[in-house]
């Protein structure tokens, strides 16, 4: 089993100077924030409580071969927000009738794995950039969604069966923005890849983001496997560094190190993070290498096309380059960097697929690669479910407030009040969205039709699923959404979540207190949305991995004659 390879030599001295203790002791006095409950006990399996909505009932409603690596073109009409989440912005005169890469074709739920491969030497299984995705959301079925640690586990272990020497290794960038919910979700994921089995792993410039006591916690955990995170010109604590690692496998003298580009690095902008000329730092540790006398040199770089193409060059002497850069998915084939002998593979994004890399003893054809969609093809890891059944546990523990949730003004500066009191007016509207998903948002995420692990406590699902939250940037507004038994006329994904807040609206309209003609009409045209801005607005929730469907031709002239509703009755 590759948990038994030896480690040779790890790049580093496991020297902790007081220093070091005083971090992780200040990280560790955060409590349940950083550190998991690791005891080995399944999550809580009491059935959460059922939302109660007074509403009607929710309705029914391979291998491939290519001539030469493809380099996908980017998506010109879909960006990410600075938060994370992909926003589809149209784009004059053009359609994407190509289908987002998403969703799971057909094909990738039926893939044939490594079919032809007879006796590998050593097969690497190569991932990288979760960025913040642990499992695939579920809003827009499983079964269409690629990507998950759940899924990843399953497959690694099937390659496993077979009897090859397995060496996983991933190429880092696994959250997407700041914040204690990262540095835990970090926390679990480096968790799980000590689980599976990793050799190595490095950092992305959205880790680096993250504070220095949870990478150290982090980075601690996951030395099980002899030290899991490399990389030649990062320095999270120097007696915690480790520039390289060296193990072997089936007889083969393995040396891994990883790189931060430099135009990441420009980017980070944690200032007890030390970051190095990436270039200069590469052929130091190359020199290390070289003395270590591997037979196969790998680098990860979380670095561009261009930039990685550069290391290739530059320092000479890599066998495999496992590059972050890329436009979604990865090639099916790998990249020969032109006048090196140096195969660069792609990860791709969100962790969507798993590249396999296959050693043979073979001259006329010493290696063989397969790209892998983790499509639902792959049933669930139960270990690694176990595992996101703590973080979502933990998550819960910690509460917003240890979150560092703090309900905010809404940019209006007004106030919630909820659904119902806007269908004591507007009823033939209130009738229509109580018959639409939207009013069933909170139950879907208390009792899932899938995977039915409770994610009500978890602010990235909350944010589309209550009223009275930010959407992209996963914080409560005040007199928002609260919780189940705090806030129940905030459940579901409610009128004011595309109108605004309308309390000062309802309230003049009652009679609450004196309003001139001139404020009651102001009030009203506040809460009015007009419908050639109702598109950007859904496409706050309705991401291109939630409602891949609504990212096609025409989808939001087809969605709002299913919900269409005009103002007071």
């Amino acid at each position: 089993m590759i948990g038994a390879v030896p480690v040779v030599n790890q790049g580093w001295e496991p020297r902790l100077p007081k220093s070091t203790f005083l971090v992780l002791g200040a990280a560790a006095c955060l409590g349940s924030v950083l550190v998991p409950a690791l005891s080995g006990e399944p999550p809580n399996s009491s059935a959460p409580k059922k939302v109660v909505i007074r509403f009607p009932e929710k309705p029914s409603n391979s291998n491939v071969e290519t001539e030469s690596p493809q380099e996908p073109k980017p998506k010109s009409d879909v960006k990410l927000t600075d938060v994370g989440r992909a926003s589809a912005v149209p784009v004059p005169g053009k359609q994407d009738t190509a289908g987002p890469i998403h969703v799971a074709t057909e094909e990738e739920r039926n893939q044939k794995i490594a079919v032809d491969w007879k006796n590998p030497s050593v097969v690497f299984f190569i991932t990288g950039k979760q960025y913040g995705y642990m499992e695939p959301c579920g809003c827009t079925g499983l079964e269409n969604q690629k990507g998950g640690l759940n899924r990843r586990d399953s497959l690694l272990s099937t390659i496993r069966q077979r009897g090859w020497n397995v060496v996983p290794i991933d190429g880092g960038n696994q959250v997407r923005r700041r914040g204690a919910q990262s540095e835990i979700k970090y926390d679990w994921t480096a968790n799980a890849l000590n689980t599976m089995g990793y050799q190595a792993t490095t950092f992305g410039e959205d880790d680096l983001q993250l504070s220095v006591g949870s990478l150290l916690l982090s980075m601690a955990e996951a030395n099980g496997n002899g030290g899991l995170f490399v990389s030649a010109n990062v320095s999270v604590e120097p007696s915690f560094d480790m520039k390289f690692k060296t193990f072997v496998v089936n007889g083969k003298k393995i040396g891994v190190t990883g790189v931060l580009g430099d135009e990441s690095a420009k980017k980070v902008e944690n200032k007890d993070i030390s970051i190095t000329t990436s270039v200069v730092a590469l052929k130091k540790v190359m020199e290390d290498l070289k003395r270590e006398k591997c037979d196969y040199l790998i680098l990860i770089a979380q670095a561009s096309l261009e930039e990685s193409r550069v290391y290739a060059q530059q320092v000479p002497g890599f066998s495999l380059l496992i590059t972050s850069g890329g436009y979604g998915e990865p090639t099916y084939r790998p990249e020969l960097v032109e006048g090196t002998q140096t195969q660069m593979v792609q990860m791709g994004i969100k962790g969507m697929y798993v590249g396999l890399f296959g050693l043979f003893d073979d001259p006329s054809q010493p290696f063989r690669y397969q790209r892998i969609a983790l499509s639902s093809q792959f049933p669930d890891s139960p270990r690694i479910t176990e595992l996101f059944g703590k973080y979502q546990d933990q998550l819960k523990t910690v509460s917003y407030e240890g979150l560092g949730l703090r309900p905010l003004s809404h940019p209006t500066s007004r106030e919630f009040v909820g659904s119902e009191k806007c269908g004591e007016c507007h009823t033939t509207a209130f009738d229509i969205w109580k018959n639409t998903p939207h009013a069933h948002a909170t139950d879907s995420i208390v009792e899932p039709p899938e995977r039915t692990m409770a994610r009500h406590f978890d602010p990235e699902c909350l944010s589309c699923h209550v009223t009275g939250w930010n959407p992209q940037k996963f914080h409560p507004y005040r007199t928002g959404y609260e919780s189940l038994e705090a806030t129940p006329m905030m459940v579901a994904n409610g009128c004011e979540n595309c109108h605004g807040p309308g309390a000062k609206h309802v309230a003049a309209e009652q009679g609450d207190f004196e309003a001139s003609p001139q404020l009651m009409e102001s009030l009203r045209n506040e809460m009015k949305l007009p419908l050639d801005q109702a598109r950007d607005k859904c496409l706050e929730c309705h991401d291109i991995d939630n409602s891949p469907d609504f990212h096609k031709d025409n989808a939001f002239e087809e969605y709002w004659e299913k919900v269409k509703h005009y103002g007071k009755d």
